[in-house]
């Protein structure tokens, strides 16, 4: 009991991540597991684009998933070690897969970093970070923190709860309202967010999601199995045709933006 106690521990938990880092520097060779200059792989992972499930199938590759990792930025498996959300770890580079919602411009990724991102349509994306909101105040306290690490941190985010669909949008920010343009430019300029993208060496889309995942496996040459970790079911909300234009309105620039992404990129793999 004692044990289990002092293992919950904040001094217990940074022990151990600075053990985990460490480790993860010095006695692991991520790089002998990916193709030959390839050394480590990123995912700019922008929200609602079917991220946390590509996550899934990389963490899968030691056993590791949502629930288990809960909010830890560093965890290390019997072959690979990964890193999520801490910039500080990502720009370090000692790992197999790192992922996080940091814009491109703010990391500074080392060579022979491997990067991908995902995209989806804007209108749907934005509704579907709208469900997501609502789930927030629709489940049990209990039940949402199983199924979701960051449940706590949302159900702070008073200004975007129990809102219209209309209020939700313009309580978000510029960062979550134009998410992958904000992406790939912090001054929301399309010119500038395509030139960025072309950094990247893959560009997925959410609606050819399984064909994605596969040219990922093949091109990185690991077994990537998705698992869905999280369901949200029965979440009531409602749209009016008024809030559906409203939000196309004001998605507009990263709908110019999504179709230049989609002309440019989109293929049946």
């Amino acid at each position: 009991m004692i044990l289990s106690f002092f293992q919950k521990s904040s001094s217990f938990k940074k022990y151990h991540r600075k053990l985990k880092v460490y480790l993860a520097a010095n006695f692991y060779n991520n790089k002998k597991y990916l193709p030959k200059g390839i050394d480590r792989v990123y995912h700019l992972h922008i929200r609602k684009s079917a991220g946390t499930s590509i996550n899934s199938a990389f963490w899968g590759l030691d056993g590791f998933s949502l629930n288990s990792i809960k909010a830890e930025p560093i965890f290390i498996g019997r072959r690979h070690s990964y890193v999520r959300k801490s910039k500080t770890l990502i720009d370090k580079g000692d790992y197999l897969y790192a992922s996080s919602h940091f814009p491109q411009w703010q990391l500074n990724l080392k060579p022979n970093t491997f990067t991908f991102t995902m995209f989806r349509d804007p209108y749907k994306r934005l509704v579907s970070l709208y469900k997501y909101y609502c789930w927030v105040t629709q489940v049990d306290e209990v039940l949402g923190r199983q199924l979701d690490p960051s449940y706590l941190l949302l159900k702070k985010q008073e200004q975007l709860l129990n809102k219209s669909f209309k209020d939700f949008i313009d309580n978000l920010s510029d960062k979550y309202l134009y998410n992958q343009l904000f992406t790939f430019s912090k001054s929301l300029q399309i010119d500038e967010a395509v030139q960025n993208l072309q950094k990247v060496n893959k560009v997925y889309f959410q609606d050819n999601f399984d064909a994605s995942v596969t040219d990922l496996s093949k091109t990185l040459n690991l077994n990537l199995n998705v698992k869905n970790e999280r369901s949200f079911q029965n979440v009531a909300f409602q749209i009016s045709e008024e809030e559906r234009e409203y939000a196309l309105e004001k998605l507009s620039p990263e709908l110019e933006f999504y179709k230049v992404v989609r002309d440019n990129y989109y293929s049946e793999l």
